[in-house]
């Protein structure tokens, strides 16, 4: 993607619009045109566009109206409509409250406004979303037989909930399951996932038993990655209130291997089990995640 659209789409300038909706379509459609992409094409769904008939295509998507006006043969082409389930896990835990130096919002803030990209997303491409975030209890859960609230509502569920105590990964599963229903569908976790590697191998595997697809989002605060800071600093667990005063430039080097061994962990697990791996630093544009989406999209 040019360097000007990743400034343009970078979260900085998107959350100036204010309007979310907005932002998730510039989001989205700025970055399929930074891909040259087009929709799928087919014959069932929303119109597109119209093509020469060649000898051979099926007479019935042949448009006789505008034949008899222009004397050409011409059919109509549409979006294909495939029906895809795509269930989005929201980490709301206390430690996705964090914003760093480098970022525009909170841990959360990000993971929301990208799961609302990737339901933006997942309904231009046909498919049908269903959204779910929680902490140690669901604190949303898209009903059953209930499609996912338009974006303006969405964004109001997500900012009625404030993040709070420990994240229990496996809490809501069950009702993504259940929303996803009998076929493969699309399962995308957006999490820190701080403290969650046993329960997170125990989902991924569940999900590679029943055939479904999974991408997981590992959100991080860049402050998280490189401990930036000078001087001597306490830092306090936001969810346990644990506390520890040290200076970072003595443990950062050892910091950082730590961190890099912790995420090439989670990452091998993700991967050995076929679900696809994504570490989103919350100062850098969304275009890594939808890549992601879309590549689950075409599979």
């Amino acid at each position: 993607m040019p360097n000007e659209l990743e400034k343009l789409l970078s979260p900085e300038n998107l959350l100036k619009l204010g309007d979310y909706t907005l932002m998730c379509r510039l989001a989205v459609e700025g970055y399929l045109a930074g891909l040259h992409r087009s929709h799928t094409k087919g014959f069932g769904g929303e119109f597109q566009q119209y093509r020469p008939y060649v000898s051979g295509d099926d007479l019935k998507y042949v448009d006789w109206k505008l034949y008899a006006r222009q004397g050409k043969l011409n059919e109509k082409v549409y979006l294909e409509e495939t029906d895809m389930r795509c269930a989005l896990l929201v980490d709301a835990s206390a430690s996705m409250t964090y914003k760093g130096t480098k970022a525009p919002c909170t841990k959360y803030q990000y993971a929301a406004l990208l799961a609302a990209c990737f339901i933006y997303l997942a309904r231009r491409q046909g498919d049908r979303p269903g959204l779910f975030v929680y902490s140690q209890k669901p604190l949303y859960s898209t009903p059953q037989g209930q499609r996912c609230p338009e974006l303006p509502q969405l964004m109001k569920i997500f900012g009625n909930i404030t993040p709070s105590q420990t994240a229990d990964h496996t809490l809501v599963l069950d009702e993504a399951e259940n929303f996803l229903g009998a076929k493969h569908g699309l399962l995308i976790i957006l999490s820190d996932l701080w403290g969650a590697e046993g329960q997170l191998e125990s989902i991924i595997r569940r999900l590679r038993f029943e055939q479904r697809d999974c991408i997981v989002c590992h959100v991080l605060d860049n402050d998280e990655m490189e401990l930036p800071f000078d001087s001597t600093i306490r830092f306090v667990d936001s969810e346990n209130g644990d506390s520890i005063v040290t200076a970072p430039s003595v443990i950062r080097t050892q910091y950082r291997e730590t961190l890099q061994n912790h995420l090439q962990t989670i990452r091998a697990l993700c991967l050995n089990n076929q679900a696809d791996y994504l570490l989103a630093d919350t100062s850098k544009p969304f275009a890594d995640c939808l890549a992601a989406y879309l590549n689950r999209r075409k599979g």
